[in-house]
């Protein structure tokens, strides 16, 4: 039998309602799918826009983060740099005296005296003044004391004598008592202008400026209520309570406007000015002018003083300039505005503890001789075996006097001494230790380090111990001893 193909032949009154239903069904999905991949393709868009912005802001938020991290270790930083500041400026807190020795004059009796009267008026000013801050002022923790004198040795000796008020003819009489003056106290000092009221005047300013914008400086006391100038002087100044006024002889009419409070002390300045004629000074006693006397026919014939110099403050090495002369007069003659104090001639100070300080003030370690790295090595051992480093404040300092813990102290204290060479290696290690004053740092017994050894490309960068040193000029300038002598260093 032969197989036929069998056709669907389409028949539209059958089929037609068919098709219509699945056009439209079709058409229906078709326009139901462009609708959702429209949506899909306007999701993903605003997904990719959303994202972009997404990734912008984590990538700005990142370095803000790092800008953020990077403020707040500056700001650590600025604030450790600003409490030592505060810190240095309240532990270093000083007074400072200035005297127009000119019109403030000292007693002349403790003159007459010679040396012995300056020492005995230094400590009497020293006591005085330390008082006066304590029970006035409430400055209970000013352990120094500046005093600065200023004056013309030679013309207040010749008024002095001249006058009559001094009783003795010893020219010489405010030169010794000057020498006495500056040895009974370190911080205390003359300043010898030679001639010219000016000279003085302008001295007196200059100090009195500095030290009122020193933060450091907590007690300000002017010694010049008999001249009128300082009045005017003063007006701009008016509202700074750190500034005393120290009234020696009644003060002049233009003082009648300032309202600083004023302070005496009767047993160590005069309270009338010098006179200028002969015989209208006050008596004086008669035990005191044999003392005088005696003293003057027992002491050998004086000796020229030595011109070493010595200021109250730091000075600039500019300044400190040394000028030899036979006399205390000759000296202020010669060199105008130089300080000095009188030094003992015998005394040798190279045996003395110094320390040095470079052209801005500031504080340079005295460079070390090489250490025996065998010793260093020993002393490393030994002390890993004890298990304990070596106490620096025992074995630096005279007797273990440094080391106030004693028997609680956690470091090593040895028994026997150490040797020179064990000692050195020891200060090398020291020296590697960051002192808390840095470089305004005075303390003579103090072995730590005050700058990087190496201030100018130091290998360690910003990880140095001494990082905020660096730049710093280590090159010394000055040699400061223990007894307040300085030398000038020439390099």
């Amino acid at each position: 039998m032969n197989s036929r193909n069998v056709y669907h032949t389409y028949d539209p009154a059958v089929d037609g309602d068919e098709t219509d239903g699945f056009v439209t069904a079709y058409r229906e999905w078709e326009e139901s799918a462009h609708r959702h991949n429209a949506i899909s393709q306007d999701f993903a868009k605003q997904f990719q826009t959303l994202w972009q912005k997404c990734h912008e802001l984590e990538t700005e938020c990142l370095e803000q983060k790092k800008t953020v991290k990077l403020w707040q270790q500056e700001g650590r930083k600025m604030e450790r740099e600003l409490n030592y500041y505060k810190s240095a400026a309240e532990n270093a807190g000083f007074a400072f005296v200035i005297i127009d020795g000119d019109g403030a004059v000292f007693d002349e009796e403790l003159i007459a005296l010679g040396e012995e009267g300056g020492k005995k008026a230094a400590h009497e000013l020293h006591k005085h003044l330390r008082e006066y801050m304590q029970e006035e002022c409430e400055l209970h923790n000013l352990d120094n004391i500046f005093v600065h004198v200023v004056l013309n040795a030679q013309g207040l000796s010749s008024a002095l004598v001249q006058s009559g008020t001094l009783p003795t003819g010893d020219y010489a009489a405010v030169t010794k008592f000057g020498r006495g003056f500056c040895r009974a106290q370190p911080l205390f000092s003359f300043t010898d202008v030679g001639g010219g009221k000016e000279q003085a005047d302008h001295k007196v300013r200059k100090l009195f400026e500095m030290m009122e914008k020193n933060i450091q400086c907590k007690f300000l006391a002017l010694a010049g209520c008999h001249d009128n100038g300082y009045a005017t002087f003063l007006e701009s100044y008016r509202n700074n309570p750190k500034i005393r006024l120290l009234e020696t002889t009644p003060a002049a009419a233009d003082f009648r406007n300032c309202h600083f409070d004023r302070f005496s002390i009767p047993t160590v300045f005069r309270s009338e000015a010098v006179p200028s004629k002969p015989g209208s000074s006050r008596p004086v006693t008669n035990k005191l002018a044999t003392v005088t006397t005696q003293a003057m026919m027992n002491s050998p014939s004086p000796k020229p003083p030595s011109p070493a110099l010595t200021t109250a403050f730091r000075p600039k090495p500019a300044e400190a300039t040394s000028n030899g002369g036979n006399s205390y007069a000759a000296i202020g003659k010669a060199a105008p505005s130089q300080t000095f104090s009188i030094v003992p001639s015998k005394k040798k100070i190279t045996q003395q503890a110094f320390i040095l300080f470079n052209r801005d003030d500031e504080r340079v370690d005295a460079p070390l001789p090489k250490a025996d790295p065998l010793v260093v090595k020993r002393m490393e051992e030994q002390a890993k075996a004890i298990g304990a480093n070596f106490c620096n404040r025992y074995h630096l300092s005279p007797n273990g006097t440094g080391c106030k813990a004693g028997d609680n102290c956690s470091y090593y204290h040895s028994e026997t001494k150490l040797s020179k060479q064990e000692i050195l290696a020891l200060k090398h290690k020291t020296r590697k230790i960051v002192c808390n004053n840095g470089s305004i740092c005075d303390d003579f017994s103090c072995n730590l380090g005050h700058h990087c050894q190496s201030p100018v490309g130091c290998y360690f960068g910003s990880e140095c111990r001494f990082s905020k040193f660096h730049g710093m000029d280590i090159t010394p300038t000055l040699k400061v001893y223990e007894d307040g002598t300085r030398e000038v260093i020439s390099n």
